[in-house]
């Protein structure tokens, strides 16, 4: 029962579009309807309103995963098969009308000083964003999810967090799916700029 109420904070705290509440708290600015993609992630705002309030929802963005995570990781043991609802809350509650992928970071933050599964998250999104370039980016966010639940499956000893890395790359996967699907947009994949010159 404990494990569902940390959940369901997770999942409330996660449905808080903060890229979308502060611009329109203090700038009376609905990011959604000035952004290309309408997508009320903290991306959009550093385009259009900067760094200091793209820094701000960001931060937002990444606590919102982490505070429920670090609270339940604190009061309850991660080894629960329930846990793994825990860590996907959050995601699932944000995946409803954004991207998920900041909130991903922080519920992966949350883990520690415990479990450092989000190195699993940070190597794959650096790879496939600077040297086996994969665009649009809803197709890069899938294969760094893809990856870093396969790397915790292979090598996180803890099923709770295997099942949950798979839970969020399901629930981020399947938002970016729909947006592929209606853009129809496939995959392009190059080689990094300095990668390609140490080659040559």
């Amino acid at each position: 029962m404990n494990y569902l109420i940390f959940a369901v904070f997770g999942y409330v705290s996660g449905s808080v579009m903060y890229s979308r509440l502060l611009p329109s708290l203090f700038k009376r600015v609905d990011i959604t309807k000035i952004s290309d993609d309408g997508n009320p992630g903290a991306g959009n705002v550093f385009q259009h309103l900067g760094i200091s309030y793209g820094l701000l929802c960001l931060i937002c963005d990444i606590l919102k995963g982490t505070i429920p995570v670090a609270l339940c990781l604190h009061y309850l043991d991660m080894q629960n098969p329930m846990f793994a609802l825990v860590l996907a809350a959050p995601v699932l509650g944000h995946a409803k009308k954004g991207k998920a992928i900041a909130v991903s970071f922080g519920v992966l933050l949350g883990l520690l000083p415990f479990s450092g599964m989000v190195l699993f998250l940070i190597v794959p999104f650096l790879f496939f964003s600077l040297i086996l370039k994969v665009n649009p980016h809803a197709w890069r966010a899938i294969f760094s999810f893809v990856s870093f639940a396969a790397a915790s499956h292979v090598w996180v000893p803890v099923p709770s967090l295997q099942v949950g890395a798979w839970l969020i790359t399901l629930a981020v996967g399947a938002k970016h799916a729909l947006y592929i699907k209606s853009t129809r947009e496939r995959p392009r994949v190059e080689w990094g700029l300095k990668l390609r010159r140490l080659i040559r």
